[in-house]
């Protein structure tokens, strides 16, 4: 199993931990980009990386700024500081960084996951040749502010706390409108299951998505694909369709 080398992406004056997976050189790459309170270091990413690397593609993976620090190579920054404008700088800056860390740009893919397919989708980047997107969500529908003077900060359903911006700054996205303008080949995978993201997000940006486009509905897997059988069919989707779109 490749585990990736340890390597170095600076965003803003942040240090985001990353991984290099698989041959580099003139080899295609994929980017990618995780979930809102998640880091590099989860099974998804770590087996991507590797079955990446074993179809001849360089991987990517890194951590957001504020992100992993229940982990053992936690990134620069607060959590909840966390806004979608600042992950797409890190993940531009993850771009950014490919030339100097041996890789060529000319056929670079993304993935991302829930949070993280917003991400890869909101920053249109012009070097991204395709996309895969799991779990992700179209929209986050805004918090009804209680009644008197709204706190400085909301509370995530997992009790993490981000500040209000995070709401305001992902409320200024279109994901539906930028992945019709995007024009880049679009594979939508979600479980039937998402306790966290319903199945219409990945019908309305499918929908809205223009060919070539591929939606994948997972029979009963739930929104990080926790079952491994679910995790290795969304994970071997994910695969072909680089090897087929950027490789």
């Amino acid at each position: 199993m490749d585990e990736g080398a340890p390597v170095r992406v600076m965003s803003q004056g942040y240090r985001l931990a990353a991984s290099l997976h698989g041959p580099a050189g003139n080899a295609p790459c994929v980017v990618m980009s995780h979930g809102l309170e998640s880091d590099k270091d989860g099974a998804k990413w770590t087996e991507l990386g590797s079955l990446l690397a074993a179809a001849g593609v360089t991987a990517l993976r890194f951590t957001h700024r504020g992100c992993g620090a229940g982990g053992p190579d936690p990134s620069d920054g607060a959590f909840e500081d966390t806004t979608l404008t600042g992950r797409i700088e890190d993940f531009r800056a993850a771009l950014d960084a490919l030339p100097r860390l041996g890789v060529t740009t000319n056929r670079v893919g993304a993935i991302g996951s829930s949070y993280g397919g917003m991400v890869v989708l909101a920053a249109q980047d012009p070097r991204v040749a395709a996309l895969a997107l799991m779990a992700t969500p179209c929209e986050i529908a805004p918090e009804r502010p209680p009644p008197g003077e709204p706190s400085k900060t909301v509370a995530l359903e997992s009790g993490a706390l981000v500040k209000r911006a995070f709401l305001e700054d992902t409320a200024r996205y279109d994901l539906l409108t930028a992945v019709h303008e995007y024009r880049r080949p679009t594979l939508i995978v979600h479980g039937t299951e998402d306790e966290v993201v319903p199945v219409e997000h990945a019908l309305r940006l499918y929908k809205a998505a223009l060919e070539p486009k591929r939606l994948e509905i997972l029979e009963g897997a739930d929104h990080s694909f926790s079952d491994p059988a679910h995790r290795k069919e969304a994970l071997t989707l994910c695969v072909e369709w680089m090897g087929t779109h950027v490789g």
